[in-house]
């Protein structure tokens, strides 16, 4: 029989699992939106300026500020606005993820 070599692994060291992506987050910052309803726009300052995006549903954004119990959450390099609302049964409250296309009008 050939030698295999070590075949368990030495104390302290794992493995990665075949078939189990490595998780990876993307970076995500604290804002404070300000949702314009009559426009329909969400306004987030990032990096010290002003950005306004547009998203079909502004009631939706507001709906879910309004039951917000964590601060809200936005992703750059999605442009993906998270927030975490209160939920029957969930301690934790449910994430709402509102994705925003191309900046809107200054």
């Amino acid at each position: 029989m050939p030698y295999q070599g070590v075949t368990t692994p030495s104390q302290g060291v794992t493995a990665p699992i075949q078939g189990i992506p490595t998780e990876t987050k993307a970076r995500t910052v604290r804002v404070i939106p300000g949702v314009d309803l009559v426009l329909g726009t969400v306004t987030l300052v990032l990096n010290g300026g002003l950005h306004r995006f547009r998203h079909p549903e502004p009631r939706l954004i507001a709906q879910a500020l309004a039951q917000a119990v964590r601060p809200s959450r936005w992703c750059e390099s999605s442009r993906t606005l998270t927030v975490t609302v209160a939920a029957l049964g969930c301690s934790a409250g449910l994430e709402r993820h509102f994705t925003f296309g191309e900046e809107g009008p200054a």
